[in-house]
């Protein structure tokens, strides 16, 4: 092995192994920020996480106080810390996730999704076509509005357009049949109780007048 080819060997290991560490310490301070976020805006009484894939991501669940019951859900990360597989991670696609269930006590009017019209056909929502549909352009982004059980139109747009920013938003959908408020998005770290605060605060349409049993 010509000493060239050896020389450019050892300065790309080098190179691999200070990016892996660089963005191991990356995706764990985005982690942290995003969990800080969810803790603001929820107010768990308890939480648990779970590292999943080293520095990829976590599930979580918070167990929380009155109406609202608990919270689940995984925080993905984009893989900073592979130096060679980073590039084509992000030609797939490959973003910063997090996926949030918020469970409440009482009963939901009806289902109802905002949903990235370009994430449509992949959100498997069932029963898609006899939903009531209308789309809606948010921040040079088209959005579908999806509802059944109820007329949930003018809730989910004002939810959508409440958004700090409607470009993070992915999919929101309130879901009657387990009482779970659900929402899809690519956080912006430092803005996560931001996103969350502003759902949580245009949920009470979505609610039925009183708690059943």
């Amino acid at each position: 092995m010509s000493p060239p080819l050896v020389a450019a060997l050892v300065l790309l290991a080098l190179a691999a192994t200070v990016g892996y560490f660089r963005g191991v310490r990356e995706n764990r301070a985005i982690a942290a920020a995003i969990a800080r976020g969810l803790e603001e805006a929820l107010r768990p009484v308890t939480t648990e996480y779970v590292n999943i894939g080293g520095a990829i991501g976590h599930n979580f669940t918070f167990r929380l106080a009155g109406d609202w019951t608990e919270a689940r859900g995984v925080i993905t990360l984009s893989p900073r810390h592979s130096l060679l597989y980073l590039p084509v991670s992000r030609l797939l696609g490959v973003r910063d996730r997090l996926f949030l269930n918020v469970f409440t006590a009482r009963p939901l009017r009806g289902e109802g999704h905002v949903v990235r019209a370009s994430d449509l056909r992949r959100a498997a929502i069932e029963g898609l076509e006899q939903m009531e549909r209308r789309e809606l352009e948010v921040a040079g982004l088209r959005f579908a509005l999806l509802w059944r059980g109820a007329d949930l139109s003018g809730a989910l747009e004002d939810l959508l357009r409440g958004m700090p920013d409607p470009g993070r938003l992915r999919h929101f959908c309130a879901f009657p049949g387990t009482r779970t408020f659900f929402l899809r998005t690519e956080p912006a770290p430092h803005f996560v109780s931001d996103d969350v605060s502003a759902v949580l605060r245009r949920t009470g349409p979505f609610l039925a007048a009183s708690r059943e049993p």
